[in-house]
């Protein structure tokens, strides 16, 4: 009777995850947001719109200081938009409760716009890929898919521009690669339909200042070298040593950004075709400072195959406070100009959405910052919905490509008092004000027994699994001992 126990036990968690695997690929289908463009029925990868349409998301700018929101943001241009990206760290930094810094994202900002938009997460190993276990990926996992049992549509973006200097994570192509096939396993366990981002910085510039010699491994200096010539420059490829290959990736993504001509500090606009420059590698020439045109990297054709890919975050930077305008900018432009020029150069300009359909998402950066190059503090806004003139041009231009972009469709909001928010019938997880790297963050009420118990879970959350499995087996062994 004994060695019974095992096999029911076995029989009843293969269930159990059968069930959870069959909910989630439900929920995903039913809620990927495709309010202009059917999403074919066998997409193929996860969260792909059809052929011919595009997502057009926003990393919009939650933080105390800012205010700003997708519910806001939504209102300004007039859509549903139908991505929003957020970041948090891995392991998870305690949230401050005053700042509003740190913690899991706060996903509630996507549902409160009552529609099924999904929630992009982009996550940062700030402590080097060495810096979290795997526990901490498992409970990013399970994060991530109680926003979808919410009935959001996931991206997962892990250790963006790993082939930069400007991370922690950086110029490690060798364990990157390794760390990044161990998170996807982990996280398709527990979260089968998010859709797993592969983003390097987008070649234009590499290897931007990196010398081969400084960097530490011997292993990844010869990954790094592609063409073995002894040193690191912009004729290696500045992609392949970071990728972990089709199997372990659902989309591929670059982050680009026009932010002028170094060090960046004044406002110029930029020359025709540079957006498309994210796809072909390709710097145009620009005469006023000398610069030649010269091939980097192709990313399209060697990564948009395979995968899908986007634009994982990018945007054109207006210089609030600039300095060192040259001689020959005897006119500096305005900002609708200088943004202008940007997105009637991509993600208004039908030609080139058209030469490349396998660019399924371009997100834009609406934030923002100071950024400093060569030592020079710059104010910068890369948002196109903020200032009036702005965003009414861009509004205006974008009715005439706005048939080819998905964006979310209208979810009712659940009936007063019945929980949730926004259409969401579970809640999603909040920022927390004490974080343990170790605990799963999941729904409120757990749909299913979590995989990765830990401690902090606690009896009183196990506890009706617990006497429900335990009721379960007593029956079957009584069962078994009437046959016998």
């Amino acid at each position: 009777m004994p060695s019974l126990l095992p096999l029911v036990l076995l029989a009843l968690l293969s269930t159990a995850l059968a069930q959870n695997t069959r909910s989630a690929s439900r929920t995903s289908t039913s809620t990927n947001p495709t309010s202009t463009a059917p999403v074919p029925a066998a997409a193929t990868a996860v969260n792909e719109p059809a052929d011919g349409s595009i997502y057009f998301g926003l990393w919009v700018d939650t933080s105390v200081t800012s205010g700003d929101s997708p519910l806001n943001a939504n209102a300004r241009l007039g859509r549903n938009i139908s991505w929003f990206q957020f970041s948090q760290n891995i392991p998870v930094d305690e949230y401050n409760d005053v700042t509003g810094v740190g913690g899991i994202i706060n996903g509630t900002k996507v549902t409160e716009t009552n529609t099924d938009a999904g929630i992009y997460v982009t996550v940062y190993p700030l402590q080097g890929l060495g810096g979290f276990t795997q526990q901490d990926m498992a409970a990013l996992g399970v994060q991530l898919q109680s926003y979808v049992t919410a009935g959001h549509a996931v991206f997962l973006r892990f250790a963006p521009e790993m082939n930069g200097n400007w991370f922690p994570y950086a110029t490690q192509p060798t364990m990157f690669v390794a760390t990044w096939k161990t998170l996807y396993t982990t996280i398709k366990q527990s979260c089968p339909t998010c859709g797993m981002v592969w983003s390097p910085n987008a070649a234009i510039g590499y290897p931007y200042g990196i010398a081969l010699d400084t960097v530490a491994l011997a292993a990844d200096q010869a990954a790094l070298d592609t063409n073995g010539d002894g040193q690191l420059d912009l004729n290696d490829d500045a992609y392949s040593p970071y990728y972990p290959g089709d199997d372990y990736v659902d989309w591929n993504g670059v982050s680009y950004y026009y932010k002028g001509n170094y060090p960046n500090d004044y406002n110029v606009i930029q020359p025709p075709g540079f957006f498309e420059g994210s796809m072909t590698g390709v710097l145009p020439e620009v005469d006023e400072i000398g610069q030649t045109q010269t091939q980097y990297t192709p990313f399209y054709n060697n990564y948009c195959m395979a995968n899908p890919c986007m634009l994982s975050e990018s945007g054109a930077s207006w210089k609030v406070n600039q300095t060192g305008i040259p001689s020959w900018l005897t006119v500096s432009p305005t900002q609708e100009q200088v943004e202008g020029a940007w997105w009637r150069d991509g993600i208004t300009n039908a030609t080139f959405l058209s030469m490349y359909p396998r660019l399924k998402m371009i997100m834009n950066f609406e934030w923002e910052k100071v950024e400093s190059d060569g030592n020079v503090p710059t104010l910068r806004d890369f948002r196109l919905t903020n200032a009036t003139d702005v965003l009414a041009a861009f509004v205006a231009d974008f009715e005439a490509v706005a048939q080819r972009y998905v964006w979310a469709n209208y979810v009712p909001p659940p009936p007063s008092g019945s929980g949730g928010g926004g259409g969401a019938q579970i809640p999603v997880p909040q920022p927390q004000v004490s974080v343990h790297r170790a605990t799963p963050y999941r729904a409120t009420v757990p749909t299913s027994l979590s995989l990765f118990f830990s401690s902090a879970q606690g009896w009183a959350e196990l506890r009706p699994y617990a006497l429900g499995l335990t009721a379960l087996v007593a029956g079957v062994l009584a069962g078994v001992s009437l046959v016998l």
